[in-house]
């Protein structure tokens, strides 16, 4: 096959590779050993991607017209995931943003404490789509139980997308499944190390949490059938196994897409309260839900996408040192802003993204139906004076989307009752301001005011197994029985075979 001479400009470092023609740009970036985020895998569906070239700019993709306007496809801007190499050229690859430096939602230090017991060791780890959050756990000679030490690293496989679906098709195949395999155990061991590194003796003991989506490709199980319905999962049960040279216990899971994160919130909450009913809500990169009105579990997930965590937005981002976490608009249309680190901003992460809506709604610069008034329905709404930063109509698109599916979810678990308690888990959860997102309507009205943050609610369950197991065989074996029960006890509601769900879902798309 003809060779192409590639020169890539990298962080302002000059990149001279030979490749053969018709070799996709991704691929030849990644055989040289850059990484570069591909949000939505690599399919051409977010247009995050854009690189531009200064000379043979390859021919255009249907990805590249829709996500590049006119002016920057003849400047030579192309979607990086799309290109298709088929002559010489020069490219200049933009650095991104640095999401190592990642804001992860941990637990404190001290928070457990209890009385009998040995000196013993172990690790809780939750692995999220977007993070890694670890926690030591230690019992002292006195019997007292406390998280000594907290870690936490991005997943480092959202190169390859920055939800479930994309990471499903990536490890569709024998070769995906391994490669994101070595990824996430390459993760939780650096994690492991660093939080052992400072203590005297081994770990006894390591609980992981996580969806089923990732405890299958930790397990190096295919995801395969995950991504077609009827989404069967291969292993559901709590498991034992040995990574690393440590005992280890994988948590169970619900379902396909409700899975043992989930299950660790409703084991460390005691959602299962009798006398009580209470409602769990998971808002990450998805939206799952759990309810037990009283003599009952119920759960469900909801196709909200990774809007939560500033995905499917064109100036979204993680939460990173810069990401706009808070905003104000005033009736004249002025904004004010906090940041993540106190940094210039550099985009909207998931509570920016959502406040940035709700105020917009409330100054009525966005319709009750989610129009941008005219004076912005082009280009959009700027938050920054270089217009950098700012809200699309197709942003705002997505976000009724994910909002409505949340909302509409609520209302079909809830069935008319109202929780005595709401539980909101995760850093959206955590961080967001209740008040400040009344106008998006996300939650019905019976819940609103009701809502209370509780963290990393699947690192707090693990943790709390991790404590009892710490205590001895029998206390294990209680925990585990436990989380059998509640796994068993729980029956899943199917969204989309409820005949309203549709009629639901389209009235809670308004503001």
């Amino acid at each position: 096959m003809k060779k192409i001479k590639i020169k890539i400009n990298y962080k302002g470092k000059i990149h001279n590779i030979e490749t053969v023609r018709g070799k996709l740009l991704r691929d030849v970036l990644e055989a040289e050993g850059i990484s570069y985020l591909f949000p939505c895998g690599g399919n051409g569906r977010c247009g995050k991607c854009k690189v531009r070239f200064v000379t043979g700019a390859p021919r255009l993709t249907s990805a590249d017209s829709t996500y590049i306007s006119e002016k920057e496809l003849s400047d030579g801007y192309r979607l990086l995931c799309r290109c298709v190499l088929d002559r010489d050229c020069e490219v200049n690859v933009p650095g991104g943003v640095d999401e190592e430096s990642i804001v992860a939602q941990n637990v404190d230090t001290g928070v457990f404490s209890a009385a009998g017991g040995k000196n013993k060791y172990g690790i809780a780890v939750d692995i999220g789509t977007t993070t890694i959050a670890a926690a030591l756990l230690g019992i002292a000679g006195n019997g007292e139980v406390t998280v000594i030490k907290t870690g936490s690293t991005i997943n480092h496989q959202r190169q390859y997308g920055d939800d479930v679906i994309s990471r499903i098709a990536y490890a569709s195949d024998e070769a995906g499944l391994k490669k994101l395999n070595e990824i996430v155990t390459a993760d939780v061991k650096e994690l492991v190390n660093e939080l052992r590194k400072d203590i005297d003796q081994n770990v006894d003991l390591l609980v992981i949490a996580g969806n089923t989506t990732m405890l299958h490709i930790f397990r190096n199980i295919s995801v395969e059938s995950l991504g077609r319905y009827p989404y069967k999962t291969k292993n559901l049960e709590i498991e034992q196994c040995d990574f690393y040279g440590i005992k280890t216990v994988l948590m169970p899971g619900f379902t396909a897409f409700v899975g043992a994160d989930i299950l660790s919130g409703v084991y460390y909450t005691e959602l299962i309260k009798k006398g009580e009913k209470r409602l769990l809500l998971d808002l990450g990169t998805n939206g799952e839900m759990a309810y037990y009105d009283g003599s009952k579990l119920k759960i469900c997930s909801t196709a909200a996408g990774p809007v939560f965590e500033g995905g499917t937005i064109e100036c979204g981002v993680a939460s990173v040192p810069g990401a706009i976490s808070h905003i104000k608009i005033s009736d004249d249309l002025k904004t004010s802003y906090e940041t993540i680190g106190d940094k210039a901003p550099i985009g909207l992460c998931g509570t920016g993204v959502m406040e940035a809506v709700a105020e917009l709604v409330r100054v009525g610069v966005i319709s009750s139906d989610g129009l941008l008034s005219d004076e912005f329905f082009e280009d959009g709404f700027s938050f920054t004076k270089d217009g950098k930063v700012r809200l699309t109509q197709g942003d705002i698109r997505n976000i009724q989307l994910a909002k409505a599916a949340v909302n509409s979810g609520i209302r079909q678990l809830l069935d008319g009752e109202v929780p005595d308690k709401v539980f909101i888990s995760g850093g959206f959860g955590t961080n967001i301001d209740y008040e400040a997102i009344t106008p998006l309507k996300m939650f019905p009205g019976s819940i609103r005011g009701n809502c209370e943050g509780v963290g990393n609610t699947s690192l707090k369950g693990a943790l709390k197994f991790l404590s009892a197991a710490l205590y001895g065989e029998k206390n294990e074996a209680e925990e585990t029985a436990l989380l059998t029960e509640i796994k068993d006890s729980a029956s899943e509601l199917i969204l989309a075979n409820k005949d309203d769900f549709d009629d639901t879902f389209v009235e809670a798309m308004n503001f």
